[in-house]
């Protein structure tokens, strides 16, 4: 298990996080379409089935989340390994998710794109359903902190609240 450590917002636009990326070295390295189910229950943890849909290949991938239940842009949280799911472990999948009892579903749907530079990960997020805008930075605290103090003119000029 691992602690993710992001600063995640709503914007306007995309196109100046990927201006900003591609300007300083960032490498694309992945571009794909995903729907992800959440599956909640009131808890602390919730459960996501995410379809990730490449140009070569499409794959679903079982894992848990610590439930972020506010807006803070910042989070800190605990996310699990990832689990493929395959045609000889799905019924398992269902009943994992079944005997946690997570049964509150929201499904999201989205085009993602995915750059990197120095463990500092830019994941922009164009959702279809429901409509919206979303960057992501992740990584390191301390280079996360630096970048995202950074950049603050860009995502003060496009902030959605």
């Amino acid at each position: 298990m691992s602690k993710e450590y992001e600063y995640s917002f709503k914007v306007k636009d995309v196109h100046k996080f990927i201006e900003y990326c591609v300007s300083h070295n960032y490498e694309k390295i992945e571009d794909y379409e995903q729907i992800r189910t959440l599956y909640k229950n009131g808890g602390k943890i919730m459960a996501r089935i995410t379809k990730n849909i490449y140009e070569d290949k499409t794959e679903e991938v079982l894992n848990f989340k610590d439930d972020n239940l506010n807006n803070d842009v910042l989070t800190v949280c605990r996310e699990s390994e990832d689990l493929i799911i395959t045609d000889e472990n799905k019924n398992f999948v269902k009943s994992l998710i079944d005997i946690l009892d997570l049964n509150d579903k929201k499904v999201l749907a989205r085009h993602r794109v995915t750059f990197e530079n120095n463990n500092v990960k830019f994941e922009i997020d164009e959702y279809t359903s429901p409509k919206m805008k979303v960057v992501a930075i992740e990584g390191n605290k301390k280079q996360v902190d630096r970048i995202y103090k950074g950049i603050e003119n860009i995502i003060n000029e496009n902030r959605v609240d």
